[in-house]
């Protein structure tokens, strides 16, 4: 993987819409009710009476947060940091056939 290569780009773009919407349409508040049908009061008197559609939106917005950070330090800042000299660059691997071959091969002891 290179140093600005995104890991499954599209399964965070989906993961970021489904809490958005989830959020917007209160998914959350309906899932607490639901799993307190059969409760007792206490039980259900504590469980909806916290904001779980607004907790849902504060999470959406965190990890929205993340994943654009993570864009930016990987496409942005990080490779102008490098350029600048306020980082030291990464360095590339490179795996020659020979040093490949020796890595493969097995200590085996004297019988």
């Amino acid at each position: 993987m290179q140093n600005t290569e995104i890991s499954m780009p599209v399964t965070k773009v989906t993961s970021v819409v489904t809490l958005a919407t989830a959020a917007q349409t209160d998914v959350a508040d309906k899932l607490a009710q639901a799993a307190t049908i059969n409760s007792s009061f206490e039980t259900w008197f504590w469980v909806n009476s916290i904001p779980w559609g607004n907790i849902a939106s504060i999470v959406a917005v965190l990890y929205t947060g993340l994943l654009i950070c993570e864009w930016f330090w990987k496409k942005l800042w990080r490779p102008a940091f490098e350029r600048w000299g306020w980082i030291k660059p990464r360095k590339t691997r490179v795996v020659l056939f020979e040093d490949y071959q020796k890595m493969t091969e097995t200590q085996r002891a004297e019988l």
